[in-house]
């Protein structure tokens, strides 16, 4: 009977580890800075999340739970950030004040200083460094195709800038037989070195030789130019509080825009259709 009894418990503390296996949670303060009702997102400034995140500027996923029309932009928040084995959530909002704007506040998103490129114009040239310290510059890269796409090596997000890598890394294995060339660049200028992105990614590159990871460092003006162009906004490097939007290219040949992707949301196979599409009208 002692012995039954023994197994019993021991496999109940089994189980009870198994079932107790929880989902890092973390206590967040911030501010709300826009809110999209049909995606169920908040892009919240928030503060430091002790042993996980810097301050940033994101977008994250709101629970089913919350009433979004609670809660107004510049309303100062604490909530709790739940990570998920490949996404997150957010959920328990409460608001704790609002913030004053001043007329000396710093804007994350400003005025541009170009205007974005329509479908059809061409992209002005640029030149970034490579992750072996050579220069890389659009004109000079001789593709038929090339893709660009914006990240930061700190973003914790899985489903942002490491699902961004991750798409790449896909298409790049679709088309490698193709003259494309997969453009990452970080728009980190402070961190994103490329000593850094080759520590971080050189196995990407290694695989996938048709990507190119791209560092901005000490090339600020043609960062603020393919930004701008590309109608991509970020902010808050010097503050160690970044937050940016997201956008994927298509530029052709003559390095023409001929697609664009916003945000996260869109789909390899989609992207895949398109860019076989206009391959073989040409």
């Amino acid at each position: 009977m002692k012995y039954f009894s023994l197994k019993r418990l021991i496999l109940s503390l089994v189980l009870c580890i198994i079932s107790c296996k929880t989902n890092p949670n973390y206590n967040v303060t911030g501010v709300i800075l826009d809110k999209n009702l049909n995606k169920r997102v908040f892009k919240i400034d928030h503060d430091k999340i002790p042993g996980f995140m810097e301050p940033m500027i994101m977008d994250l996923n709101v629970h089913e739970k919350v009433d979004m029309d609670n809660f107004n932009i510049l309303d100062s928040v604490s909530f709790n950030l739940i990570m998920t084995d490949d996404s997150h959530y957010t959920i328990n909002f409460k608001k704790v004040g609002t913030r004053i704007e001043s007329d000396n506040h710093e804007e994350l998103w400003q005025d541009d200083l170009y205007s974005p490129k329509q479908i059809g114009t061409k992209f002005d040239n640029f030149t970034f460094s490579k992750t072996n310290n050579e220069q890389y510059s659009l004109y000079g890269n001789n593709k038929d195709y090339t893709i660009i796409s914006f990240i930061f090596s700190r973003c914790p997000i899985p489903n942002m800038c490491p699902a961004v890598i991750s798409k790449n890394q896909f298409l790049a294995k679709e088309f490698d037989n193709r003259n494309i060339d997969f453009l990452i660049l970080s728009f980190d200028y402070l961190f994103d070195t490329p000593e850094i992105l080759k520590k971080n990614y050189g196995s990407i590159e290694d695989k996938f030789p048709n990507i190119k990871f791209l560092s901005s460092t000490n090339h600020y003006n043609d960062l603020i130019q393919l930004t701008k162009q590309s109608n991509v906004s970020f902010g808050g490097v010097e503050d160690n509080n970044i937050g940016h939007t997201m956008i994927t290219l298509i530029l052709d040949n003559n390095k023409k825009l001929i697609k664009s992707y916003q945000g996260i949301d869109w789909k390899p196979s989609n992207f895949k259709r398109d860019l076989t599409n206009f391959i073989n009208l040409n």
